[in-house]
């Protein structure tokens, strides 16, 4: 860019500048100006918007009214109707409304399309703006259309800004617009107010960069006369420029007097240098080989290392995926033995229950037995009773006989007291074998109870111990899974250790790499000065001091 604009004069340069000044107010303006209009079809569509969010809000408040019960849905529908066919807004602003059945049920510019399908309206230029966004609406409950009409006021063809909400409450599609003419108006007073200042800002600034260039190229064209004559020597230093003023070319003219004998200086100090330069830089060489070669070594190391940390990784993943499982496997085997030790409480807990119950039982049947046995001395009582019965019966029958005729009433009943008593013994034998059977049973009831008590007692003991080894187990589970977490907590950490290990191994890496890049620079950089240091010497040859 430098050497394209070098080929222009300062003048050239200067004009170029304030072309380039201009170009950018224009586009600046321009840029301005279409970001204002911009700004105002914003505002449009805004002033679209909120017109129509009040005017869905009055709907809504119809609805409400007819929810509540102050009139019905119908006649809630035609209120809203009427007071939207009724209103305007910034003169030329109305609403129209359509149904889902595309029926204009209100148009606040031309009361006849009420009742009329929206489908059968047209504009002069054949278009049906109507159609275009009712499906739209109903689709996304929300479309805009931009599209030529004659303004109702002026009747001459504008463009406007038409927005249509859709109201799924009722079905109705509520549509308004707005038109670009005010837009145009005030779009069309901002460029006139540009073109004026941009007029009153260019003349003083056409006329001042006029008297710029005056001042810059008059004494910058003595300057370069100058210069041009000291340029035709053999590089003889000891040329110098007239330095009178105190502008910047005399200050150049100045410094270049003062550069010239800081050159004369340098090159009788630098001719000898060169010479120890050149030397310097062959070492230089051989010294940036050797770094490389033992770069690459550290290189090709640090990839070995990088491959041996990333097994290791690998290897700690793996291990921390093992240990979280043996972690899960541990809190599944708590929760199976948690579970076990609800069981096992209860068993102990019916364990006891049943011991009393057997307790209670026993107590019963010797209870049983005892009475069995006062039953069997009763039986042996009764039993006493009969045969005596039954051998006064005997002898009453005896001396019944003795009687003759005068005991034989006697007799009779002695004969049927000796059968009740012969009933009576059996039927106290029969008792008495009962109550044997009875005793017996009872003795093997409490015999079984007796056993069953002492079963019982082993199991209550087992199930305690059961519980208190549950126990013992739980806590060793919990130990183990704590043991679980701290070594996932610890192989966590050593991975993380790991992975900083490996960035770390990974940045060396990278930087040997580089190291080894910047060394094959150092040798083409050393080569370059070795041949700069020769073109050096050739070069100071050549100036005069």
């Amino acid at each position: 860019m430098i050497t394209f604009l070098r080929r222009f004069t300062i003048l050239q340069r200067l004009m170029m500048m304030l072309l380039m000044a201009a170009i950018g107010t224009v586009c600046f303006a321009s840029f301005s100006i279409k970001e204002q209009y911009s700004n105002l079809i914003e505002q449009k569509w805004l002033q679209i918007d909120g017109q129509l969010a009040s005017m869905l809000s009055v709907i809504d408040v119809h609805r409400q009214d007819a929810l509540k019960g102050k009139y019905s849905e119908e006649d809630a529908k035609k209120a809203a109707a009427e007071l939207i066919n009724q209103t305007r807004y910034s003169g030329s602003g109305y609403f129209i409304v359509i149904d889902d059945n595309n029926q204009i049920l209100a148009h606040g510019d031309n009361a006849s399309l009420i009742g009329t399908s929206a489908l059968t309206f047209k504009l002069p230029n054949g278009t049906n703006p109507l159609a275009t966004m009712l499906p739209l609406a109903r689709a996304k409950s929300k479309t805009t259309l931009e599209y030529p009409i004659a303004d109702p006021m002026t009747r001459a063809i504008e463009d406007k800004l038409a927005e249509a909400r859709y109201y799924p409450q009722w079905g109705w599609t509520v549509m308004t617009g707005a038109y670009l003419s005010d837009v145009k108006a005030s779009l069309k007073s901002v460029i006139i107010d540009y073109l004026i200042i941009m007029f009153l800002i260019s003349v003083p600034i056409f006329a001042f960069f006029l008297v710029l260039n005056h001042s810059i190229t008059s004494p910058l064209n003595d300057a370069i006369d100058a210069l041009e004559d000291i340029a035709q020597g053999e590089g003889d230093l000891s040329q110098r420029i007239n330095a009178q003023g105190k502008d910047e070319i005399a200050h150049l003219a100045r410094a270049f007097n003062m550069f010239a004998q800081k050159i004369g200086d340098m090159v009788g100090h630098l001719q000898p240098l060169g010479q120890a330069l050149d030397t310097d830089a062959k070492q230089l060489m051989i010294a940036v080989e050797e770094s490389n070669q033992s770069a690459e070594h550290i290189h090709r190391e640090t990839g070995s290392v990088a491959t041996a940390v990333n097994q290791m990784l690998s290897t700690t993943h793996e291990m921390a995926s093992n240990t979280q499982q043996a972690a899960d496997a541990a809190n599944s085997v708590k929760e199976q033995a948690q579970q076990s030790q609800v069981v096992i409480d209860n068993t102990v807990s019916n364990t006891e229950k049943l011991v009393a119950e057997l307790k209670a039982s026993e107590v019963i049947t010797q209870k049983l037995g005892v009475a069995s046995q006062q039953i069997g001395s009763i039986l042996d009582v009764i039993r006493s009773i009969a045969e005596q019965t039954n051998l006064l019966a005997l002898n009453a029958a005896i001396e019944a006989a003795r009687a003759g005729t005068h005991g034989r009433g006697f007799a009779v009943v002695a004969d049927e007291v000796r059968a009740l008593a012969t009933r009576t013994q059996d039927s106290t034998n029969e008792i008495q074998k009962i109550i044997s059977e009875i005793q017996s049973g009872v003795g093997s009831v409490m015999k079984s109870n007796n056993q069953t008590q002492l079963q019982s007692d082993e199991l209550q003991a087992q199930a305690h111990e059961a519980g208190k080894a549950m126990a013992a187990i739980l806590q060793l589970i919990a130990h183990i899974s704590d043991m679980n977490t701290q070594l996932a907590s610890a192989t966590e950490e050593q991975s993380l250790v790991t992975e900083e290990i490996n960035r770390n191994i990974c940045n060396i890496s990278e930087l040997t790499e580089v190291s080894v890049k910047a060394n094959e620079s150092n040798s083409h950089a050393a080569q370059s000065l070795q041949d700069i240091s020769q073109d050096m010497s050739r070069t100071l040859g050549q100036f005069k001091i």
